[in-house]
């Protein structure tokens, strides 16, 4: 009897195991199990994603990562990778990854020996204590599934985690959640967007406070043409310490003013120079009453001087090599370079800050209202009696005071003695962010042209081009072709001229001549009077658009071309002139004739801002009339050709 206890107790025991396995090898994460509005315009879905941060001291904290993502379609597969950074200030452990086929049953581990780890040294860069942890699980049976967990230490709270439900365009979001816990005496900063934090009571003791942000079923964004950053559009939330340590410096992120102080630690006493330096540079700049030609004659020699390399040791990265360490070496990077710059000013009794900025193309920074680590470059300030100079002292060749737009229009932390303040660098107005054409046409016979041109470019467009000075031969040349939008044509010459006063132009003189350039009808020659910048491009229709328009910059198009006709051609018809006036954009263009010429005037401007996103399709049709506009062409017939009137004789 007690044998069949015991069997019957063991054949429970191995139901209930093969229960167990039975739950423990249930599909997970099923592509089925989606939601059908998820998969809309979805090439990928995040199924689950947990973010967990502790503040565990001043300058301690650990962050814990688990998510998974199920890609749809090849269009997604980089979101199959992992690709994590750290130094000595944040360390990354416990990678663990996993597949999922598409009914959610487990496909692989990955192991150990398949995590990568190499230095992020790039070609740019000298010196570096970045690393990077990489999976690419090289995995391409869609759909299918891969999730990821890791843990994150951080040894300082300079830098805190972010949350954002954007994971790209055309990704959905079933849920994802940020937690943060800290101790109740901790004031935790924090900027959230789109969406609202929870305190959680039952996790919140007398001891600590915990704060928890969650998202579900976020429906795939598709871009939209001309929409604003994405990351103003969807819930995110930002994390800033109101105290801090680093390497054993305490700072707060309070106020702008605060990080300003940090700032001031950082570069405290490292503006020395040799006196040989010091003494070269004061008897460079004798004599010399004009403030800002002393600045320009400093600036220049820093980059006659030096050369930019990318170092990323130091206090995180933070802080820079000593003047007299880049004064020794001939080179530095961007902190280095702009602190050894303003050590050089101030051997001339010239003040002038240390500027902390985020670089880029998009006109993007930190709210004022939100003081945080938000940066990536650094250049310099140098406040005059009317104005202000900045420089740009990474760079071998800008003119002193330029401005390009790798930091236009964006707020800016100026580090001064009294801490930081938070103010927006120049903007370009349309007028001052110009390309203006002015050129000479001549019709041949056999329906080419001759063409001399003078383009003039200014504001963001001087520094697109500017640098053609420092190519050789072969690659200006090329370059320059390549700038050309006309069929058939050859460069015949050119001659590039830099004007680098405190408002840079630069200026290319063209010789170019195009074969059947002209359209031939019969008796009739059709000929396009927009010879170098007609528009084809419309953005494209959106149907029941989500985003508000976006115009980052001001800027203008100023044309004057003209035609020189033949004696055997007459022009019968003339474009229609058009005058386009709007809110975003204003574009007139007419063609007139007189004596023997057709002169052709041309003014497209586009106008900087933010509006609503009825305005697209309005803005749209503008767009597409100037494009019309722009192609339009003039009517010529051709004259019959006189026989004369002398009579032979044989």
């Amino acid at each position: 009897m007690l044998q069949v206890y015991k069997l019957l107790f063991l054949l429970s025991i191995l139901g209930l195991s093969s229960l167990y396995l039975e739950a423990k090898d249930a599909p997970h994460y099923a592509v089925d199990k989606i939601p059908a509005e998820l998969k809309k315009n979805a090439n990928a879905v995040i199924r689950s994603e947990e973010l967990s941060f502790e503040v565990l001291s001043s300058s301690k904290g650990k962050l814990s990562t688990r998510y998974a993502v199920t890609i749809l379609k090849e269009g997604a597969v980089n979101l199959s990778v992992l690709r994590l950074t750290y130094d000595k200030l944040k360390k990354v452990s416990n990678i663990e990854g996993t597949i999922y086929d598409a009914q959610g049953k487990r496909v692989k581990k990955i192991k150990n020996d398949e995590i990568k780890d190499f230095s992020a040294i790039s070609g740019a860069t000298l010196f570096s204590d970045n690393r990077v942890k990489y999976i690419d699980p090289e995995y391409y049976n869609y759909p299918f599934t891969i999730e990821y967990a890791y843990s994150t230490d951080y040894n300082t709270l300079f830098f805190m985690p972010s949350w954002s439900a954007y994971n790209g365009y055309n990704v959905s979001v079933e849920k994802s959640s940020f937690s943060v816990t800290c101790p109740s005496s901790y004031k935790l900063r924090y900027r959230e967007s789109h969406v609202k934090a929870n305190i959680e009571d039952n996790s919140t003791t007398e001891n600590t406070m915990t704060y928890q942000w969650n998202i579900e079923n976020f429906k795939a964004l598709a871009s939209e043409p001309m929409s604003p950053y994405i990351i103003e559009l969807v819930p995110n939330v930002d994390l800033a310490a109101s105290s801090f340590e680093m390497d054993g410096i305490k700072g707060s992120l309070e106020s702008w003013k605060d990080i300003g102080l940090f700032m001031n630690q950082l570069i405290k006493d490292r503006d020395q120079l040799p006196q040989q330096t010091i003494e070269e540079v004061q008897a460079l700049v004798e004599g010399i009453e004009d403030k800002k030609e002393v600045i320009a004659k400093i600036y220049q020699y820093s980059q006659n001087k030096n050369r930019y390399i990318s170092i990323q040791e130091g206090v995180g990265g933070w802080q820079p090599f000593p003047a007299e360490t880049v004064d020794r070496l001939s080179y530095g990077d961007c902190k280095a370079l702009s602190n050894y710059t303003k050590a050089l000013l101030k051997t001339v009794g010239i003040k002038s800050h240390y500027t902390r900025i985020l670089a880029g193309s998009r006109t993007y920074s930190a709210p004022k209202d939100f003081s945080m680590n938000f940066f990536n470059h650094v250049i310099l300030c140098v406040p005059c009696e009317k104005d202000t100079v900045w420089l740009e002292c990474t760079s071998s060749h800008a003119p002193c005071g330029y401005m390009g737009d790798f930091t236009d229009d964006r707020y800016a932390l100026v580090v001064t003695e009294n801490g930081g303040e938070y103010i927006k660098t120049p903007m370009f107005s349309a007028e001052e962010n110009r390309q203006a054409i002015n050129s000479t046409v001549q019709i041949n016979a056999d329906n080419g042209l001759l063409v001399n041109a003078e383009i003039k470019y200014t504001g963001a467009q001087y520094g697109d081009e500017y640098y053609q000075m420092y190519r050789d031969e072969k690659d200006r040349r090329k370059s320059i072709i390549s700038s050309i939008d006309i069929a058939n044509f050859n460069l015949i010459n050119y001659d590039l001229i830099d004007n680098r006063e405190s408002t840079p132009v630069f200026t290319k003189k063209l010789e170019l001549e195009a074969t059947n350039y002209c359209t031939k009808m019969g008796d009739k020659t059709l000929l396009k009077l927009n010879v170098f910048n007609a528009s084809d491009y419309v953005p494209r229709f959106v149907r029941n658009r989500k985003n508000p328009v976006y115009i980052q910059r001001n800027y203008s198009e100023c044309d004057t071309i003209r035609f020189e006709i033949p004696e055997n051609l007459k022009v019968e018809a003339l474009p229609k002139a058009i005058d386009l006036e709007t809110e975003y954009g204003h574009y007139r263009c007419k063609a007139e004739l007189a004596d023997d010429q057709i002169i052709y005037y041309r003014y497209f401007q586009i106008n900087k801002g933010e509006y609503p996103k009825e305005a697209y399709e309005p803005f749209r049709e503008f767009i597409e009339q100037v494009s019309t506009s722009d192609n339009a062409k003039t009517m010529l017939y051709r004259l019959p050709i006189k026989t004369s009137d002398k009579k032979i004789t044989l």
